[in-house]
């Protein structure tokens, strides 16, 4: 009996430490998958890519064009904004008054190598718009088919 039971505990033993794995595991997974999510979906930045350019839009809602700053290299497009707001709500008895200032960072991974000196950019109802021209541009030519 006592050789049963030892087995026993054996294999409960070896049961819990799979269950603390699968458990380790699932979590890895999901901070794996997190990750992924937040690297390829940032809110406010779209990416348009086209034979002869890469086109980046950054959503920028309150912030003035004079307060924004751009740099781009070969292969990021980084944005740092400042923004000051005042919202205020006057009533018959009370004014609410809120403030917020501080400054945004985005860093916008570009899919293709451009040229950052030939960069264009302009700002219009809160959105930023950069257009950079690819270092390598695609042609296409139409093939027939026989």
């Amino acid at each position: 009996m006592k050789k049963r039971d030892h087995v026993s505990e054996m294999k409960g033993i070896v049961e819990s430490m799979m269950e603390d794995t699968a458990k380790t595991l699932d979590v890895l997974r999901q901070d794996i998958e997190n990750k992924i999510v937040d690297y390829t979906f940032v809110p406010g930045k779209n990416i348009i890519e086209t034979d002869e350019s890469v086109i980046v839009h950054v959503v920028l809602p309150g912030i003035k064009k004079e307060d924004i700053e751009l740099n781009v290299t070969e292969k990021r497009l980084k944005v740092k904004a400042k923004f000051d707001m005042e919202h205020v709500i006057e009533g018959a008895y009370i004014t609410l008054s809120d403030k917020k200032s501080g400054s945004i960072r985005r860093t916008v991974r570009l899919p293709k190598k451009v040229i950052p000196q030939e960069a264009k950019a302009s700002f219009e109802n809160g959105v930023l718009k950069v257009e950079i021209p690819k270092v390598e541009k695609e042609e296409s030519f139409s093939v027939k088919v026989e």
